[in-house]
C-alpha cells in the first residue's frame, strides 16, 4: 500500500508539472483539475500513474479534463 505523503507529493508534483505546461498558477490549475475531477483520478490511479512521466500525465490529465467538459 502506498502512504499518503507518497500520494500528496506526486499530486502536488503533478499540479506543478500541469501549471507550468499550460502557462497557469499552480492555484489555477489546482482548480481546474479539481473541478474537472482530475485530482480524484490521480488519488486514485497513483499506484499506475506514478509509474509514468509526468508529461504522459499531464497530457492525459489534460485529456480527461476536456472529456468531461473542461476547454484547456
Amino acid at each position: 500500500m502506498f502512504s499518503i505523503k507518497d500520494i500528496s507529493e506526486y499530486i502536488v508534483a503533478l499540479i506543478a508539472a500541469f501549471a507550468s505546461h499550460y502557462s497557469m498558477t499552480e492555484v489555477e490549475a489546482y482548480r481546474y483539475l479539481n473541478h474537472y475531477g482530475a485530482i480524484k483520478v490521480a488519488h486514485d490511479f497513483y499506484d499506475v500513474m506514478h509509474t509514468q512521466s509526468f508529461d504522459d500525465m499531464v497530457q492525459s490529465m489534460a485529456s480527461y479534463c476536456r472529456r468531461k467538459g473542461g476547454n484547456l
